[in-house]
């Protein structure tokens, strides 16, 4: 793609994504969704077969749940019940179980980038207007919580252990949905560490799990993976720690024990698929390796761990 139309089509999709979050009329959201959609498209498209039909699996996914949308706009306008079917083309939107299958068939055929765009920029709108709607999600929230953390552990694919993970922490930002606060600064801890993760994969040429022990890298680059793994597992006292530890408060707050307990045992599960990452990373075979992987890393591993240990630093001021 030319250089000028990428960065038209990445102008248009954040003014799109700008104009459906600030907006407080439900067809102007709408304009603003159709408007990012239809520039993402082709930033994430390229010529191989495989993206072709993820692009083509995104546009249908996007466009039904929008005609939905549209659907439950018109019934608004006509007085009836409006939110099921609002809730319902959000739900598809966002990719949140059990409508998240889409999710995961597209992944394999974009790239990191595209990626990070799906899971994080694209789903700020939906997320901003699921918040003005008070409904009770806790039964998509739970099975969010199920289905994203024990998916995630028989996956050697790393694009979809990233998405199982993107559905389990989307589970997060819902369950605090009514706290503004709260699940707008979760969503910027998660789309700040995948961020890093998306960099070093890409840096790496990474595609598979198994491929992280037959590796030859040096201590700083091991260093930073390992530091960026296991701040999205929320391990203390890292950045992705002190999101979950401010969502767990808040459902602690409402007294909500159940969904507390599969929080929990949630992130335990996550933490273990992305610790199994650190142990293969850790290993070295130099004489089974059957393909090189080549990179160059370009950025200041001490800049991402400091602020991945941003948050002790802000604690220790706050105390």
């Amino acid at each position: 793609m030319l250089l000028n139309l990428e960065i038209m089509f990445h102008f248009c999709m954040m003014m799109g994504v700008i104009i459906a979050t600030g907006s407080n009329n439900w067809f102007t959201m709408w304009i603003g969704l159709e408007l990012s959609l239809m520039s993402f498209i082709p930033i994430m498209s390229n010529k191989t077969k495989l993206n072709s039909e993820s692009c083509i699996k995104y546009f249908i996914i996007q466009s039904l749940s929008s005609s939905i949308m549209m659907m439950g706009v018109i019934m608004m306008s006509m007085g009836t019940n409006y939110k099921l079917m609002l809730a319902l083309s959000i739900m598809l939107k966002l990719g949140m179980s059990p409508f998240h299958t889409w999710v995961i068939s597209i992944v394999e055929g974009i790239n990191y980038n595209s990626i990070f765009i799906m899971l994080t920029i694209m789903k700020l709108a939906p997320i901003n207007m699921l918040s003005y709607m008070n409904m009770n999600l806790s039964l998509l929230i739970i099975m969010s919580l199920i289905m994203g953390s024990i998916s995630g552990l028989n996956q050697n694919s790393i694009k979809k252990m990233i998405s199982y993970s993107s559905i389990f922490n989307l589970s997060f930002i819902i369950s605090c949905i009514n706290n503004f606060y709260i699940w707008i600064l979760y969503f910027i801890i998660y789309s700040i560490s995948l961020l890093l993760l998306t960099i070093i994969i890409m840096k790496t040429n990474f595609l598979y799990v198994n491929q992280l022990m037959l590796n030859n890298f040096n201590k700083s680059v091991k260093l930073t993976l390992w530091m960026i793994l296991l701040s999205m597992g929320g391990f203390p006292p890292l950045l992705g720690f002190f999101g979950k530890l401010m969502v767990l408060m808040y459902i602690f707050n409402t007294k909500n024990s159940l969904m507390l307990m599969l929080m929990i045992l949630g992130s335990l599960i996550v933490m273990f698929f992305y610790m199994r990452m650190i142990f293969l990373s850790i290993m070295f075979f130099s004489d089974l390796i059957k393909w090189n992987i080549s990179f160059k890393i370009k950025f200041n591993s001490f800049i991402l761990i400091s602020m991945l240990m941003t948050p002790i630093i802000l604690f220790n001021l706050k105390s």
